[in-house]
């Protein structure tokens, strides 16, 4: 799912959808799908597709409205999601929809994310939960409004670090220096003391770098938020992530942003620090209080 952050998801389904949902689906045993929260303006006339290539529609009250697909309970049941969730065959392509969706909401108009597998069992339910949750919803809009998502992971790569870590650290420098200037038996004692206080001064290293990144990068945003440093299969071995960073950035200053990483990566790429940025996304990670919990009132299929 993920995008790099100079390109947008472009591809757009042709299944045309109606703008507002006015009445019941027709199998009365279908759920309602919320992919994220829209104002009741939104045209979603060109949305692309949702679950199933289910055609996704606009639940409004008020001033607030929900992105919905209709889908079977024989499908979406709360026990089937459950069984399911576990294998990735059948997750992967309806999470790949669930953003669809949301990406393409974000670039026309704003949403507020709402995570996979809410589900409403009639429209009544759902057009009560936004009621309730109105004016939290429309107060989060203001809150997200002209602002996108972006990612950024920064990884130290030790060996590479270690080769340059004498410019971070005076004491290993110092250390060094002795080191080569010391008879061979010392010499040997202080080079076994120099490779274990290296792997301490790597590791500070990239913390340091990585607050310094974070930082500076957060006065360029809107909002920033230091995610948890989960470790990521598919980087190679010797690749530790130091920052898991999420930023909130304004529309208007998105080049100013994109220019200060930039800056970043070649600044620190060559001394030791690997990067991975991504965006622009919906505000999945601002929106935790107001949006993954804004219907949490409502009454679900579950």
């Amino acid at each position: 799912m993920k995008k790099s952050a100079n390109k947008s998801a472009k591809k757009r389904a042709n299944k045309p959808a109606a703008k507002s949902v006015k009445k019941s689906p027709a199998n009365a045993r279908d759920l309602y799908y919320v992919y994220g929260i829209v104002r009741d303006s939104f045209d979603a006339t060109r949305a692309p597709a949702g679950l199933d290539d289910a055609a996704v529609t606009v639940a409004t009250s008020d001033r607030i409205g929900a992105l919905v697909s209709h889908v079977p309970e024989s499908g979406y049941g709360p026990k089937i999601v459950e069984e399911k969730s576990a294998d990735v065959a059948w997750l992967s392509p309806r999470a790949m929809a669930h953003d669809r969706v949301l990406t393409w909401a974000q670039e026309h108009g704003g949403v507020i994310p709402i995570p996979m597998f809410s589900l409403w069992r009639s429209q009544e339910t759902l057009l009560r939960s936004l009621a309730e949750q109105g004016s939290e919803l429309s107060r989060v809009f203001e809150l997200m409004s002209g602002a996108d998502e972006f990612g950024l992971r920064v990884y130290r790569r030790d060996a590479a670090l270690l080769a340059s870590i004498d410019d971070f650290d005076p004491e290993i420098a110092k250390l060094r220096r002795e080191a080569r200037a010391a008879p061979p038996g010392q010499r040997y004692l202080l080079e076994t003391k120099l490779a274990e206080q290296a792997k301490g001064a790597v590791r500070a290293a990239g913390q340091r770098m990585a607050k310094k990144i974070f930082e500076e990068l957060r006065v360029l945003s809107r909002d920033a938020l230091a995610r948890p440093l989960t470790p990521d299969a598919g980087r190679a071995p010797d690749a530790t992530l130091v920052l898991n960073g999420a930023f909130l950035v304004d529309r208007k200053r998105l080049d100013e942003f994109r220019a200060a990483v930039g800056a970043h990566v070649r600044d620190y790429q060559p001394r030791g620090l690997a990067f991975d940025f991504t965006g622009p996304w919906p505000p999945y990670n601002f929106v935790s209080e107001g949006g993954a919990a804004a219907l949490r009132s409502g009454d679900k299929s579950k």
